[in-house]
């Protein structure tokens, strides 16, 4: 299970989701990234993984911004060395009928959730393949498998994100670059609070059951991948 040494970049990894990921991975013995909006959180994440004695870097971007993506993967290449491993977990929500939906949520929703994938992916890929080696793990949704009404927006952009890891499978698959495509179902996170999602804390799936589960494909001996994996609470 120990992953001493690899170079992880997360997205997203300012809550949530992000860092738990960001605390199991360190825990590992990873070096890792931390790419998020906003740096003030990134930075909390940072001085809580200081005791692990982890390598951190802290990378302040939109994942949207192509040049943003760019600049941010050049400066943790640069810091910690060339990434093995790419979490694509940031993401949005928002709930609205199709009628309703406004066009900027929408575009932004695609934009985000999917669009940032693809840039983070293309900025990695070239250098996973030139090295033969690498795993990326797109954090999806069970809503990427199946529809929900109020939820357009939000699935487009996740069942998007599956046909995308698909296809960078198979063309990553020959460099010995592993793809993978996660999809939890709803997470006791500040997102889904906000959303106003009915779910009982105690008996949710929580940020560090997807971290862990995570971490343990990622450990995997590269021989072997894990092409999906969906979380579901036990009792709901």
């Amino acid at each position: 299970m120990k992953l001493e040494g690899r170079v992880v970049l997360i997205t997203g990894a300012g809550r949530g989701i992000g860092r738990a990921l960001a605390h199991a991975f360190a825990a590992a013995g990873a070096k890792v990234a931390l790419l998020g909006k906003t740096k003030k959180n990134l930075l909390e994440v940072q001085k809580e993984l200081k005791d692990s004695g982890a390598a951190t870097v802290v990378l302040a971007a939109d994942v949207s911004d192509e040049g943003a993506v760019s600049r941010a993967v050049a400066a943790a290449e640069q810091q910690l060395g060339p990434v093995d491993v790419l979490v694509n977990n940031a993401g949005i929500f928002a709930l609205a009928p199709v009628e309703k939906m406004d066009t900027v949520a929408f575009d932004r929703m695609l934009a985000v959730n999917l669009r940032g994938p693809f840039l983070m992916s293309r900025a990695v890929l070239p250098g996973m393949k030139s090295r033969k080696r690498g795993h990326i793990v797109n954090i999806s949704s069970t809503a990427g498998r199946r529809g929900f009404a109020g939820g357009g927006a939000y699935c487009a952009s996740k069942f998007g994100l599956a046909g995308l890891t698909e296809a960078m499978r198979y063309e990553a698959r020959a460099s010995n670059v592993r793809v993978t495509c996660v999809y939890p179902s709803t997470v006791n996170t500040d997102l889904v609070k906000k959303a106003g999602m009915d779910l009982v804390p105690e008996r949710a799936i929580q940020p560090e059951d997807v971290a862990n589960a995570v971490v343990s494909l990622v450990a995997m001996d590269d021989r072997a991948m894990t092409t999906a994996l969906e979380i579901w609470q036990t009792n709901p």
